[in-house]
């Protein structure tokens, strides 16, 4: 009986924790808009930034999982895995795994790139107008509390040990479709009524507002695709 709370404690702490990168980059977000102005293209890239980390992050700490991504082929259970050693702090790294990680790497990128260059685009001043010390020391964080979660989820107990590069690599790409569903079903809802009230009110003067008006659903959109609202399935899995 203990070790069965202890284990429904464990998973109700992963929950949460699943909940928590989301909610802490939305309200960054709001903080960024609400106290240093930050910009339309400045929130874009931030959302963009973070999804490109929590994807670069564990596609790439995939390399690291010691069961096979096809979890049906016995030969494969069987045979002895090659293995490539890159240091001695890190777990080796598993050559079967090196071919799905570069595919899904890939396909991050043909998502992702296009989006960071229309972005660098919409800035007056480009890429480097984006980059001011505030929206520098947010990236800082995202990329500290990414690495920090994926050690918490595939090195502390050697966790890798019994998991399959497809349980890294589903988290990495969950951002990428999470942002596609909310560019369509959110950002396109949210502009729509904007504009109708816009039409019906005269021009919305504070621009506070209007950013919060997307940050927060969004947010909201993320949150709940994080508890199971999205399920992301590989074309490598058997």
């Amino acid at each position: 009986m203990p070790a069965e709370i202890g284990g429904r404690r464990s998973e109700q702490g992963d929950a949460v924790q699943e909940y928590l990168p989301p909610i802490a980059t939305h309200t960054l977000l709001l903080v960024g808009v609400v106290f240093f102005g930050w910009s339309v293209a400045e929130l874009l890239f931030l959302y963009l930034v973070e999804v490109a980390v929590v994807h670069l992050v564990f596609v790439t700490v995939a390399l690291f999982a010691a069961q096979p991504m096809d979890s049906d082929n016995l030969d494969e259970r069987q045979r002895e895995p090659e293995t490539i050693r890159i240091g001695s702090l890190l777990p080796p790294v598993y050559r079967r795994n090196v071919q799905p990680v570069r595919h899904y790497l890939i396909l991050g990128g043909m998502y992702l790139l296009p989006l960071f260059y229309a972005v660098a685009q919409f800035a007056e001043g480009g890429l480097r107008s984006l980059l001011s010390p505030t929206v520098l020391l947010a990236i800082l964080a995202v990329c500290l509390a990414q690495l920090a979660r994926a050690r918490r989820r595939i090195f502390v107990g050697q966790s890798y040990r019994s998991q399959s590069p497809a349980d890294a690599i589903r988290i990495g790409l969950r951002p990428v479709y999470e942002l596609i569903i909310v560019l369509l079903f959110v950002v396109v809802p949210v502009t729509f009524i904007l504009v109708a009230a816009a039409f019906a009110v005269g021009d919305i003067e504070s621009l506070t507002l209007v950013l919060i008006a997307y940050v927060v659903p969004i947010g909201i959109a993320r949150t709940w695709l994080q508890n199971g609202g999205l399920t992301v399935t590989l074309r490598h899995e058997g």
